[in-house]
């Protein structure tokens, strides 16, 4: 049997909590390595502005079995991974895996969408209803939201219903 290469799965994360950056990215290359996926490139990063958050950037030839409809399975992957790090350091560690840049571009199209719908209530002056978001992606849309001038947001629903609804100010 031969050795799969893991680029980025031994390196040294360089950043202040370098042992705690360290760990985690072990624990996220050993955790895709154990359930087969071998693994192009890996690195850990303090997700600025953010205390005590962690950013895993994981890059793998066949991304979808990992990230999954809507990205439910790289959602369940990431709660795995912030337990395996609590278990090990003590501690809970806000723990965002990124698999093949998927949050990135979620995060674009998020932003994009809000925009738009923000400035469809602005022109016709009623409010807008965006679809069923997880709270990751409600507070991306929230936060391009606030800076937008002449609408207000607000979450509605409950659970895996809640959405935002996007209301002109009057």
């Amino acid at each position: 049997m031969t050795e799969k290469k893991n680029k980025g799965c031994d390196k040294m994360a360089t950043m202040d909590n370098k042992k705690r950056n360290e760990l985690v990215l072990n624990l996220a290359c050993e955790m895709l390595q154990n359930i087969n996926y071998e693994i192009d490139n890996a690195y850990v990063e303090d997700v600025e502005g953010e205390e005590g958050q962690v950013l895993v950037s994981v890059t793998v030839g066949k991304p979808g079995g990992l990230i999954g409809f809507r990205g439910r399975n790289m959602a369940a992957l990431q709660l795995l991974l912030s337990l395996m790090v609590k278990k090990q350091l003590g501690e809970w560690v806000r723990v965002i895996l990124d698999i093949n840049n998927y949050r990135g571009e979620q995060k674009e199209r998020l932003e994009g969408m809000a925009k738009d719908l923000a400035q469809k209530a602005i022109e016709t002056g009623k409010e807008v209803e965006m679809a069923n978001m997880s709270s990751y992606e409600r507070r991306i849309c929230h936060m391009v939201l606030t800076e937008i001038e002449g609408i207000t947001s607000d979450s509605e629903g409950e659970g895996e219903n809640r959405h935002i609804v996007i209301r002109p100010k009057l």
